[in-house]
Formats: structure tokens, sequence, C-alpha cells
């Protein structure tokens, strides 16, 4: 797991953690059921697909509570990003955003496009997305095609154990 967000002393750490779709897909559905399903009349039959079980999925923890999730298709597709009620607003989607787009460069992808509802395409610009296409309307609810580029992520250095090739700058 790894730590992400820590706003203040009044707000719980926020973790984030890359998960496989069979183990954890009890903590990932009854968080998009409560949005998707509950909160937006979107019918049960919408929320799961055939992408789940090929996709990689994020989930967003609280005090060990999972309580966003977010997942990224093979084709470079962010979706079903989901943060439940009473933690939105406290930077749990921005975390789960982060993480999606960091697998996306890690897998080599040269952008990630989403289906952003309409009422959320603020929060996607402010992460570099772009409108493409005009609005169009999936399970009942305005959507519009978004895009972005990204540029790669380097893979994580290896640490040297040959420490006579590091130069320290505080012994010059």
């Amino acid at each position: 797991m790894i730590s992400i967000f820590q706003p203040s002393q009044t707000r719980p750490l926020i973790t984030t953690e890359t998960v496989d779709y069979t183990t954890h897909q009890r903590l990932i559905h009854p968080i998009r059921t409560a949005v998707f399903v509950d909160e937006q009349n979107i019918p049960a039959e919408f929320e799961l697909d055939q992408d789940d079980p090929v996709s990689q999925h994020v989930l967003a923890f609280c005090k060990g509570e999972a309580i966003g999730t977010g997942r990224l298709t093979r084709a470079g597709k962010i979706g079903r990003v989901a943060v439940l009620r009473p933690f939105r607003r406290q930077g749990v989607g921005l975390c789960v955003m982060h993480r999606l787009i960091t697998l996306a460069k890690r897998e080599h992808h040269s952008e990630v496009v989403l289906s952003a509802q309409h009422h959320a395409i603020p929060f996607y610009e402010k992460l570099g997305f772009e409108t493409e296409g005009s609005l169009f309307v999936e399970a009942g609810i305005a959507h519009v095609k978004m895009r972005k580029k990204l540029r790669r992520t380097p893979p994580a250095e290896t640490p040297r154990t040959d420490r006579r090739r590091h130069f320290n700058w505080q012994e010059a």
C-alpha cells in the first residue's frame, strides 16, 4: 500500500493500492453499486462488464475501509471511477486518478481516454484531460469523451550497491 494524501490533522490518511480484480471484487463492487446504481440509478446490469477481469483496478482506503475505486482497461481507457459519498471532495478521486495515470504510463500507453459525466468535466480538466467531441448520453447520463496525452515515466531506478560511483556533495 502506498500513502498518497494526508491533507490535515482533521482528515485521515488516504492510501491507494493496485489490486487484483478476482481477489478484491468484493470491495470494488459495493462502491460502484452505491455510486452508480443506488445514487445515479444506472441499471445494475451496466455496472459489470467483460473488461473488469482483464483491467487493472485501484482501490482507495481510509482507516482500512475501501472508499474509492477506478480501473484502467488494456486499451488505455479509465473508467468506473467512484468514491463513496462521505469521502468526496477530500482528494480521494484525485488519488485514484493519479494512480491510474501512473499505471497507464508504466504500461506504455501514449494517452488515456475516459467518458466523463458532464458534472465531472472540471475535475478531469484539472488533471490535464481535454474534451473531445460533443456530449452523448450513456446509461441516461450526459457524458463527453476526454483524452490526456501521457509522457512516459522511466522505470523505477534500482538502488546501487556500489557506493564508489555516487558523488556525495556534502563531502566535496
